[in-house]
């Protein structure tokens, strides 16, 4: 294929894609509609509820999730070294976790 053509069927794929994220918008409203419905007559059945043939729903109650910035604990990690603390320095290196993420096409919309 040729540029021309090229641009020609990016165009095409993005109107299509304009189009199923249209889609999508309207059935995640949808979808969150229905969920608060069913939270609604769970909470009223006590905040459990089983349906034969659909699953188990439960009321989950609020938690606290905690985690660190880490820019912040890497700038810290600096300053132990910095200042002599490497046994407290490696203490927090130990913890740390890598994980890949799977490279792919990025679409960045125009801001109507």
């Amino acid at each position: 294929m040729n540029q021309a053509a090229d641009h020609l069927l990016l165009q095409s794929l993005c109107r299509d894609l304009d189009e199923v994220d249209s889609h999508l918008a309207e059935l995640n409203a949808e979808r969150e509609r229905l969920r608060a419905q069913l939270s609604e007559v769970v909470e009223r059945l006590g905040g459990k509820a089983v349906v034969r043939g659909f699953g188990t729903l439960n009321i989950a109650s609020p938690t606290v999730v905690v985690s660190y910035e880490r820019k912040g604990l890497e700038q810290l990690v600096a300053e132990l070294v910095a200042a002599g603390n490497t046994i407290l320095a490696d203490a927090i290196q130990q913890n740390r976790k890598e994980s890949m993420r799977v490279g792919g096409l990025r679409v960045m919309r125009e801001k109507a």
